[in-house]
């Protein structure tokens, strides 16, 4: 039987990389061109765009005159697009960004004649363990990718790629790269290319891809083919493409290996395993928008929706779709010329200030069109689908500082825990003699009970003597520098940071070191200098500040960490570089965390800091969450021993990628770091194992070569040192993390824990005292024609069972609601539990990430039982209410 060689006309285009989207996007214009002319002039048979709509959604942007020819390449399955809208990350973006990004692709590509189902994946820094089942549920059940397998995981190129809920999907590994068929173009002899791509084949069907980063059509593609058949007996080259591929393979019928978990090793191929602590402000505000996208914005639209506020997809789209093209693979990694990270950095700003604008609008809107409106009433929003019983903090403008607050028929208490009084009169050049007025901006904290997704109303009562609703005797006595919940003591002494859990009567000395290291690498990646100089500092020099109170209280140390300047101070063993800091850690009441706020100015160049939590833990691996679950990785990689004489790319370190939270437990104890921002962590440590959260790294170059991790040609641009002086990061900076001490580990408690620490609860306060509490306050704004509930609650899912609320949103395609939920672990469940309705339903039923319905499949109770989950299983749910 003779080889086929499926030759596949390409181009893979980087949304932006040392160069912006704009810069690329004129070529563009004229690439589109002439894959349109090769095409219908027969030059070429078959091409593919790279599996991404944003790009052609840009060429139709200014060539609306195109769209029908595009439409009919499309088609006839001459033309390959999506099912992307951009060519993700996998590692570090969640899991519902990847699914509106294939949303949004798919329907686009639809739109234009047929997405391609392929799960194409040609450059991604590795391959998280939750996309066969993410493509499974768009009905892609074939997928090709290139970087992050290794041989001691597999030695063949053809395989399952299966998640642990037993989604499959016939995979082919180009591990020579998309641009091995360049070859083809560039050189005569035939005989060098085959052994290269067959080494590791079972199939007598072999992928030569012919492409490369943004490279032009290659229109003697059919004569280069020609060329090489004659100069073979036993194979020949075809012009082809995947489905063609696929098609051969199957009908060979060969028992292939499976293969499961994440492809994140850098055999054949860099996979940049710290690069996910590169520009560090623009994950934190990634991470920023992603989570009022899921967890507030649709959420608090479908709620509208309900109320009667017209849900608008395209206005989230719109949103969606400047954040996805800050996740194509290079845009995430921050690995770009500064210029590109200064468009990328302006697209977080615009999608930020609309996403929050969004929430601000909608609970304003609601609160203001209620049927029993009343002045300094406080509209609090619970955008999760259960009960959420905990402490918020909440700033009130008011016009004294005397009030009690009420929910309900019940009496609140509350702490103050700031006042700051504002005139309220013009401005003016000269100060008028006249009698100012004056309000109070008055920061509280106070327990709630809220209802699932929903709202629920505070009073505000002035000129009221506020009634203490703890007794005394449960009152916890203040010592200096010391705060303290009924589940940790946390005490500054001497400079260090101490926890104490009084569950298990366990003090965790040093709790919180900062440490400071030479980074002598690139936007890509970590690499220790051959001289460096480490340091940790304590918070010794720190003056130190409490604010205790009943239901929050707070430590807050303000100092300098003194730093090396540079990397040639850090050689001569003198710093001088200030980085002045406050880090405020507080504690609730009734809640099993300590909170820890740090802000930095970062005065200082090529070094990386940590974060290092002194858990204690004897343990050799971590747990950490993916898109749509959990991981356990090893401390020390099985591979870091022999890397360098095996051959690999980079060092398979012990660094590694987490979305929110990294846990570390043994039979005793178990320890979790919560973030908002942060993307990296290790597990150091000899026996007993502490978290290392990489706060950031500052460099000064896109790439440079022979690096101690990754030794050889510069990652990126391997010709020209491009320099970035933007990512030394000297500016301030802001880092969130919550840690859990308890003697347990719970991977479904984890989630539900994150969701109650990251997601903010929005509140609005009818108040005209002050109009700058948020930009939009200062505008006004027409009530609904028609009043709203007094309170209101949607969906109630409190009494799901150990599995993990994803998402909660309009259907796109129809009128109904999608929710959202997964098994987050190893094991299957035999009962996930059940939500309830509180409107009252037409029909609910499952369906999958591609919201397509089933009627067959259509049930009207106003109870739905989730039923059994597979490990690692996503559920989605579409109801449609009366």
């Amino acid at each position: 039987m003779k080889t086929k060689i499926h030759v596949i006309a390409h181009t893979h285009w980087d949304y932006e990389w040392y160069f912006t989207s704009s810069e690329s996007f004129i070529q563009l214009c004229y690439h589109i061109d002439e894959v349109i002319k090769a095409l219908e002039d027969g030059v070429l048979d078959y091409y593919m765009l790279d599996g991404q709509m944003s790009i052609v959604e840009d060429y139709l942007e200014v060539h609306p005159d195109k769209q029908q020819i595009l439409q009919s390449l499309i088609a006839a399955g001459k033309l390959k697009v999506g099912p992307w809208y951009t060519q993700s990350d996998q590692m570090i973006i969640r899991g519902e960004s990847l699914v509106r990004n294939l949303q949004l692709g798919i329907e686009s590509g639809d739109a234009l004649g047929g997405a391609d189902r392929l799960g194409y994946i040609p450059d991604a820094f590795g391959q998280s363990m939750d996309m066969p089942k993410i493509f499974s549920q768009f009905a892609i059940d074939k997928a090709v990718f290139w970087r992050g397998l290794s041989s001691d995981q597999l030695n063949t190129r053809e395989f399952y790629w299966q998640s642990e809920d037993g989604s499959n999907l016939l995979t082919y590994n180009i591990k020579d790269g998309y641009f091995v068929g360049v070859q083809l173009i560039e050189v005569d002899y035939a005989k060098p290319l085959l052994e290269q791509i067959k080494q590791n084949t079972t199939s007598s069907h072999i992928a030569l891809p012919v492409g490369g980063d943004q490279r032009y059509v290659d229109f003697n593609l059919k004569e280069r083919i020609a060329h090489y058949n004659e100069q073979l007996t036993d194979d020949h080259f075809i012009e082809s493409n995947y489905d063609h591929l696929f098609a051969g393979i199957e009908k060979e019928a060969k028992d292939l290996p499976t293969v499961q978990g994440e492809l994140l090793n850098a055999e054949v191929s860099k996979i940049h395993r710290s690069i996910y602590s590169s520009r560090y402000d623009h994950k934190y505000l990634n991470d920023k928008i992603e989570r009022r996208l899921i967890f507030q914005i649709e959420p608090l639209m479908s709620l509208a929706d309900q109320l009667g506020i017209p849900y608008k997809q395209a206005l989230i789209d719109k949103i969606w779709k400047l954040t996805l093209r800050n996740h194509a693979h290079d845009s995430a990694g921050g690995c770009n010329s500064d210029k590109t990270n200064q468009a990328i950095l302006q697209r977080f700003i615009e999608a930020d200030q609309l996403s929050y604008s969004v929430v601000d609008y909608l609970t304003r809107k609601i609160s203001e069109s209620r049927n029993n409106v009343k002045n300094n009433q406080v509209t609090i929003f619970n955008t999760l689908p259960i009960i959420r019983e905990q402490v918020i903090t909440i700033a009130l403008s008011l016009p004294e500082t005397s009030f009690s607050i009420y929910h309900g028929e019940q009496k609140l208490d509350y702490d103050i825990r700031n006042i700051t009084k504002h005139s309220n009169a013009p401005i003016r050049k000269t100060i008028d003699p006249a009698p100012a007025s004056y309000y109070y901006e008055i920061e509280i904290a106070l327990p709630v009970k809220l209802q699932p997704l929903g709202y629920e109303v505070l009073d505000i009562v002035l000129e009221e003597d506020r009634m203490e609703t703890v007794p005394a005797s449960e009152k916890q006595e203040v010592t200096p520098n010391t705060i303290e919940n009924e589940y940790y003591q946390v005490q500054v002494k001497n400079g260090s940071v101490h926890v104490l859990d009084k569950e298990s009567n366990t003090l965790y000395p040093n709790f919180l070191l900062v440490e400071d290291a030479g980074d002598d690498g690139d936007n890509y990646d970590y690499s220790q200098p051959e001289n460096d100089w480490k340091l940790q500092f304590k918070f010794d020099t720190a003056s130190v500040s409490s604010n205790p109170g009943t239901w929050k209280s707070t430590l807050k140390l303000n100092g300098n960490f003194v730093v090396p300047k540079n990397q040639h101070e850090r050689e001569q063993g003198t710093a001088t570089a200030l980085i002045p800091y406050t880090c405020t850690i507080g504690l609730e009441a009734h809640k099993q965390a300590v909170d820890i706020h740090l802000k930095i100015n970062n005065q200082a160049m090529d070094h990386r800091m940590r974060l290092l939590i002194n858990g204690g833990v004897n343990t050799e691996e971590s747990i950490a969450d993916t898109p749509f679950g959990t991981i356990s990785r090893p401390v020390t990689d099985p591979n870091f021993k022999h890397w360098l004489e095996k051959g690999w790319k980079e060092e398979p370190t012990g660094i590694y990628p987490m979305l929110s939270f990294v846990q570390l437990h043994d039979q005793q104890k178990s320890v979790t770091a919560f973030t908002k921002g942060i993307k990296e962590y290790e597990i150091i440590g000899s026996k007993e194992k502490d978290i290392a959260l990489t706060l950031f790294r500052a460099v000064g170059y896109l790439g440079k070569p022979d690096l101690k991790r990754r030794p050889g040609v510069a990652s990126g641009n391997q010709f020209k040192y491009i320099e970035t002086p933007d990512s030394q990061l000297l500016k301030s900076l802001t880092f969130k993390v919550s840690v859990r001490i308890g003697r347990t580990c719970n991977q479904a408690c984890a989630f539900a824990d994150y969701q109650k620490y990251a997601m903010s609860i929005p509140y609005y306060q009818q108040q005209s005292l002050n109009q700058f509490t948020n930009t939009l306050k200062y505008f006004v704004m027409q009530p609904l024609p028609f009043q709203v509930p007094e309170t209101y609650s949607l969906v109630d899912a409190t009494n799901v069972k150990q599995v993990v609320f994803s998402s909660c949103k309009k259907a796109r395609q129809s009128k109904g609601m999608i929710l959202r939920f997964f098994n987050p672990t190893n094991q299957a469940m035999e009962d996930g539990g059940e939500l309830t309705c509180k409107e009252n339903v037409r029909f609910w039923q499952f369906t999958t990430m591609e919201e397509k319905l089933d009627k067959s499949n259509q049930r009207s109770s106003q109870t739905i039982h989730l039923g059994s989950f597979k490990p690692k299983e996503v559920k989605t749910i579409y109801i449609e209410f009366k």
